[in-house]
Formats: structure tokens, C-alpha cells, sequence
């Protein structure tokens, strides 16, 4: 016992040991939620005597599912009597969980046990694919909006009819056909994997009462983000003991546009009257500054369980705000600093750069590339969503599943072999009439083709066969390469200018197989390929690159979850950061103003704030207001530079100027404001360099070529020495 609350403060500690009942646990920014999770299960299972399979823990990413298992598997060198084998425990993602369900029971719903999971993008395709079958036009009829309505229309029959006409009629007319597809091929999306598992716990009461009993204990992270479906999964799951521990927090709850329902939090209170309540307050990440300043921005939220974060790592620097007076004056100012505080020690890797939209990220990037600082754009973007990945993914679906229609139209063309839009249409038409799958199709194509094109296509269905049988016959690794070469991938990659790029990604596919080739050495390859293919399916990070010592930019939301010593938190504007849109509901403004909590409380060390007065947005001059989160912290907390140390008509007016010279001449600058209309080759003239010709225009700079012996000068396009002839 003594060794699994090591470490755990009081509070800490009670989210560990009250096990029975539900319990909601309010966990702040860095205050230990994962510790406090996975020492909970190693309680349960090294204290209470819980089987680990008799517990289900879910996470929102397979990271943090990995991470759980980790730390529980070395909790239990501790224990030398008990062996944990990872593989068997319930603690996985909402989709891993549900697809692991749905391989013992999905047969009862009419479907095979090698179903397999598209993604995303194969929704698309695959709503595409039907539109145009159904003569609808796609370039009228924007198919993502219409594959929104069609999932939504999943878990909700009658959404459709709250649509108006022409989406209305088309919705209701691609839904059931994409329904009937993917029962058809045995696929399952990402949607389905949900709705089945709760289809199939609604109309199976066996089925229902099997995982009643196995569940014994529920724990669910990150509980704020749930949306209604999950939230009906979780009720569905919890047995009648109700021990359900959710953790969460309210004032981190910022995907909203991803269908998470803060509401959820509510409706846990109502449908679990009695719940314990314990408030994980204490953080470890943040000094007392900064924390402060949380506290003082999300205290404005009505929708919120009311908590203070504090931390024992004193009060620290004070946060740093400064204003630019354009926006690249803002962006040079992160680069000089990130460069100095480099200079005295800290790693790029150190540093971060937060923004509301992804669009604010080129300015700072082109910065920081003047400055010579090294940086990574950090997104979502996956290594499995990337097209040389989703073919190869393909290939190896249809050499497992030759009745895959979806791998079959994906392949049967890629790399280009002949094989047009009007033969597949034939070929499919002729499929859907005789109750064939396209490869079977192929064996009956001279009915309905010539002689050229069902040459091509039976060439295509022997070098599918041939792969199934290398599939038995070879390694993995050989495997790949054989592919690769007899498909004509790599034939093809020469001639593609990232080429050298996508072969990397392809022979990455080595890696991928072996690691779980090892993993599961006692089954036969074709079963081992289908867990790959699935798991591959399932994963939405990026695959990590290899570290590098670099400034991270990225959004505010890619931002949750992580911690970095310095952090900047940019375009501090109104319409910029709250988003304009934010300020006709209340609703949308909170979600913003936890966005910005979020953001304040991934520093450690030194957090700085930064806007700018002047910046163009989308070819315009915008002179935009302060964000309104900037003035909810107390002066007291902040240091403030630039124009406002030289502004005499702002909030920091009482502040006494440092720089009289570098003040009076900004301040001339901002004065002179003249918005230039140049344009590239306008001839213009400048006080000081002459006569000369605009090369480029980017932003708030040009670069003119003056006479000799001046040359190529970069500047700022609206300064007022500066003027069109």
C-alpha cells in the first residue's frame, strides 16, 4: 500500500482509495491525473485483489492507453506474485475497446468477425463514390458536408429530415446506400464501431450481462471531452454497483467541434446521485504566477465546478506582455527572445509558440527561419493518413480479403495500369446484378468488357493471388519489398518528385510489421496481418519523428496535454484570439476562454503574452482591439513591453519609459502610418535610398531594388518615407 500512494498528496490519495460508487475526480492542468489513474488500478488490482481483466479503463489516445499499461506493468515488479500481461487488459481508446467487442460478438448483428475499420478518409471516397452513382454532381454537392450529415445520421435517423432541400434529398437517398455498403463489404467506420457496440449491448441482454459482470470497475480520462454517444456507452457498461471513477475537468473541455458535450458532467451528476466529488487542485507543472493567472481568466466561466490551482514551486517570474507594433515586430520579438533565453542556457526544444488558427503560423515560421532558429510545425497530421500508406494499407487489405470492394478500387488502378473510371463502372455494375464482389467479377469481365481491359484486370487478380501466397511463404519484410517491386510502386515512386520521400514511408511498413510480428508470434500470419491492418486503422497520431532540438509551433487545441518550460501565447487580438464568431454566444466565448486557460497553464517557467497593434489579415491592415482574456489578469502579475512602454494612452500609461529615443522613433513610425498601395514592378522613390523598383511584396514588407550603390533593401511597406511615383 505504502509503495502505491508514494508520492500522492491527500487529495491525490482519496481519488486512489475510494474505489467503491462512482466517483468524480476535478483534475487541474498538471496536477498529476495520471498518477492518480494508474495508481488507482494498481490499488485495485494489488491491494483489492481485482482481476486486471475485471477493469476497463478508457483514454482518448492510444499514447496515453500505451502510457497507462506502462506504468501499471511497472507497479507490478513490486509485486513478484503476480504477472500482468498488458496485452489482456481492458485499457484502450473508446474504438480499440469497441472493435475489441465487436470481434467476439459482431456475428449477432449480421456482420463477419474480419470486419475491417476505415477511416476517415475512406468514408469519403466511399460517399463519393455513391453520389456519383446516384448522378449526383460532386462538384455541387460538397461531399463533406454530406458525409457529416450521413454519420450523423447513424447514431440520429431523423437529423435528415431536419435538412432542407437539395442536401435534405441527397442525404436521404447516400445514408441508407452507405449503410448497406459498408454491411455489404464487412466494413465498420469509426462511427459504426460505437453505435454497434451499443446497438449490441441494447438488444442482446446476454451480451449486455457478460460485460456487466466482467466490468467491475470503469474508469474513464479525460471525461470532460465525452460526447452523447460515448456517454451512452459508459451507462451501458457500468454494472448496478455503479463503480464508475471519471476524471476530468471542466475548464479543459475545448472540443466542442469534435461533438464533445461539457454537458456531460452534469448528466454524470444526475444519473449517478451520490457520487464522491474530490478536487485535484495542486499542480506541479507551473510556478504560482502563472497559475494565478489562470485562475483570474477562468473564474469569468459560469459553466464550471469552482477550484483554485496552486503549486509549491512559489511565485516565479512574472508573465511577460508584449505588444508589437505590427505583427512581424511581434513575431521578431518571440524569435530575439527564444535566441536570447537560448543564450543563457535553455534547449529550442524548450520553447513553444501557441496560436488560435493554423493560418497564424507562416509569419512566425518565416521569422524564425530569418533568425536561424530551428523549428517543427506540430500537428495531427498521421503517418497512416498519408497516400503512399493508405495504398499500401489497401494492398494488404484485399490480399487478406479479396471481397474488399473498397481495396479493390483503391488498388486496382494505383500505380495506373489501364484500368479506367468506365471499366470499374462496368465491372461494378455487372458485380451488383450476379451478387459479386469486383475480384470475383473479374472471372465473368468478357461479358461485359474487351479484350484489353479484362487482360488487365485478370494480370491485377493474379498478382493479388500471388501476394496471398507469398503472404504464407516469406517474411513480412520480404514481403513489402516484393510488393513494392511487383506492383510497380516502385517503377512508379522514380518518376514522382517526393519519391524518395513516399519509400521511406513505404519501407517504414517493415517496421510497423515486425514490431508486431513479435507481438503476436504465436498466431498465423494472415491472423496477425488482420490485428496490424486494425491497428493501423485506429491509430490517429502521427508516428513520432525522431527527437530533434527545435521550437514547437502549434495550436492551442494540438497544445492539451503537453508542458514546455517557455511559452508563447500569440495574437493576443480581439477577432484573432477570441475568434470573431466567439462573441455571439456565450457558449462559444467560455470555450475560447478555457482554450486560453489551456494555453497559460502548459508553461512552467516563463510564460509570455504577445499581440500586435497593426496586422494584415487576408490582404487588409486590421488594427485590432486586445483580447479581452488580457485584461482579466491582474497588473500586478504582468511586465509589459513594447508599445505600450511608449503609448501614453493605454491601460499601462502609468508605466515610466526606459528608451526615450527608441520610444519617440517607434512612436513617429506608428504616427506616419501611410498604407501604401504597391504593387510588384511600381516604380517608387524612398527619402534616403532614391529611385527604384518593387521586386516583392509579402505582408507588411517589400523588397525594392534601389540604384547602385544601395541594391535590394527589405522594408516596411506602409513606412512613410516611402512613396509610389
Amino acid at each position: 500500500m505504502n509503495n502505491i500512494l508514494e508520492n500522492l498528496n491527500e487529495k491525490q490519495k482519496e481519488a486512489v482509495l475510494v474505489t467503491e460508487g462512482p466517483v468524480m475526480a476535478i483534475a487541474g492542468a498538471g496536477s498529476g491525473k495520471t498518477s492518480v489513474l494508474t495508481k488507482r488500478i494498481a490499488h485495485l488490482i494489488y491491494e483489492k485483489e481485482v482481476n486486471y481483466k475485471n477493469i476497463l479503463a478508457i483514454t482518448f489516445t492510444n499514447k496515453a492507453a500505451n502510457e497507462m499499461k506502462q506504468r501499471v506493468k511497472e507497479l507490478s515488479f513490486e509485486f513478484d506474485n503476480l504477472y500482468i500481461d498488458t496485452r489482456e487488459m481492458w485499457i484502450s481508446t473508446f474504438h480499440a475497446m469497441c472493435a475489441k467487442i465487436l470481434r467476439q460478438h459482431i456475428e449477432l448483428l449480421g456482420y463477419k468477425p474480419n470486419f475491417q475499420i476505415i477511416d476517415d478518409d475512406d468514408t469519403l471516397q466511399l460517399i463519393k463514390s455513391i453520389m456519383k452513382k446516384n448522378d449526383y454532381d460532386i462538384k455541387i454537392y460538397d461531399p463533406r458536408k454530406v458525409r457529416k450529415w450521413v454519420l450523423k445520421a447513424k447514431y440520429e435517423r431523423d437529423v435528415i429530415d431536419s435538412l432542407e432541400d437539395p442536401l435534405r434529398s441527397v442525404v436521404d437517398v447516400v445514408f441508407p446506400r452507405y449503410e448497406k455498403n459498408l454491411k455489404n463489404n464487412n466494413l465498420v467506420d469509426f462511427e459504426g464501431l460505437l453505435i454497434l457496440t451499443i446497438k449490441l449491448l441494447k438488444e442482446h441482454a446476454e451480451v449486455k450481462k457478460y460485460f456487466n459482470s466482467l466490468f467491475r470497475y470503469v474508469l474513464v480520462d479525460e471525461f470532460q471531452d465525452t460526447n452523447n454517444i460515448q456517454y451512452e456507452l459508459i451507462k451501458l457498461l457500468v454494472n448496478e454497483d455503479k463503480n464508475l471513477f471519471i476524471v476530468g475537468d471542466e475548464d479543459q473541455s475545448i472540443y466542442a467541434f469534435r461533438g464533445a458535450n461539457i454537458m456531460n458532467i452534469s448528466k454524470f451528476k444526475k444519473d449517478f446521485a451520490g457520487y464522491h466529488l474530490v478536487l485535484l487542485e495542486e499542480n506541479y507543472r507551473s510556478t504560482n504566477n502563472i497559475l494565478n493567472a489562470a485562475n483570474q481568466i477562468i473564474v469569468n466561466n459560469k459553466t464550471r465546478i469552482p477550484k483554485n490551482l496552486f503549486s509549491s514551486k512559489g511565485d516565479g517570474e512574472k508573465i511577460t506582455y508584449y505588444k508589437g507594433v505590427t505583427s512581424r515586430d511581434e513575431a521578431e520579438y518571440v524569435a530575439l527572445k527564444i535566441n536570447e533565453l537560448k543564450r543563457k542556457g535553455y534547449m529550442y526544444n524548450d520553447f513553444a509558440v501557441l496560436y488560435r488558427a493554423n493560418s497564424t503560423s507562416r509569419l512566425f515560421e518565416d521569422v524564425l527561419l530569418q533568425k536561424h532558429v530551428p523549428y517543427k510545425v506540430y500537428g495531427n497530421t498521421s503517418f497512416f493518413k498519408r497516400k503512399e500508406i493508405k495504398d499500401f494499407t489497401s494492398y494488404l487489405r484485399i490480399i487478406l480479403n479479396h471481397n474488399d470492394d473498397y481495396s479493390f478500387v483503391r488498388t486496382v488502378n494505383e500505380p495506373r495500369r489501364g484500368i479506367g473510371a468506365k471499366t470499374i463502372e462496368r465491372l461494378s455494375s455487372y458485380a451488383v446484378d450476379y451478387n459479386l464482389s469486383l475480384f470475383e467479377a473479374i472471372d465473368h469481365a468478357s461479358e461485359v468488357l474487351g479484350k484489353s481491359a479484362c487482360v488487365k484486370l485478370l494480370e491485377y487478380k493474379n498478382m493479388i493471388e500471388d501476394f496471398k501466397n507469398k503472404l504464407n511463404e516469406i517474411s513480412f519484410n520480404d514481403l513489402v519489398d516484393y510488393i513494392l517491386e511487383n506492383a510497380g510502386i516502385l517503377k512508379a515512386l522514380e518518376k514522382d518528385e517526393k519519391g524518395d520521400v513516399r519509400k521511406e514511408n513505404l519501407l517504414e511498413y517493415k517496421t510497423i510489421l515486425n514490431e508486431n510480428n513479435e507481438a503476436f508470434s504465436d498466431v498465423n500470419k494472415e491472423e496477425i496481418l488482420g490485428y496490424i491492418l486494425e491497428e493501423v486503422t485506429l491509430k490517429m497520431e502521427e508516428k513520432s519523428d525522431e527527437v530533434e532540438d527545435a521550437v514547437k509551433l502549434m495550436t492551442l487545441h494540438a497544445a492539451k496535454g503537453l508542458e514546455f518550460p517557455v511559452v508563447f501565447i500569440v495574437t493576443l487580438e480581439k477577432g484573432m484570439f477570441p475568434l470573431n464568431r466567439s462573441f455571439e454566444s456565450q457558449k462559444d466565448f467560455e470555450e475560447e476562454r478555457r482554450l486560453m486557460y489551456v494555453g497559460v497553464t502548459r508553461a512552467k517557467t516563463k510564460l509570455f503574452l504577445t499581440n500586435a497593434k497593426q496586422r494584415q489579415t487576408y490582404g487588409e491592415v486590421m488594427n485590432n482591439d486586445d483580447s479581452p482574456f488580457l485584461k482579466e489578469i491582474n497588473d500586478d502579475l504582468l511586465e509589459v513591453k513594447g508599445y505600450y512602454e511608449y503609448v501614453n494612452n493605454s491601460r499601462y500609461s502609468r508605466q515610466k519609459p526606459i528608451n526615450k529615443t527608441l520610444i519617440k522613433k517607434k512612436k513617429r513610425n506608428l504616427d506616419s502610418y501611410t498604407e501604401n498601395n504597391l504593387n510588384k514592378g511600381d516604380k517608387v522613390s524612398h527619402d534616403k535610398f532614391g529611385e527604384g523598383v518593387v521586386i516583392t511584396i509579402v505582408d507588411d514588407t517589400v523588397m525594392i531594388a534601389f540604384k547602385a550603390p544601395h541594391g535590394i533593401k527589405k522594408l516596411l511597406k506602409n513606412h512613410a518615407s516611402i512613396k509610389k511615383i
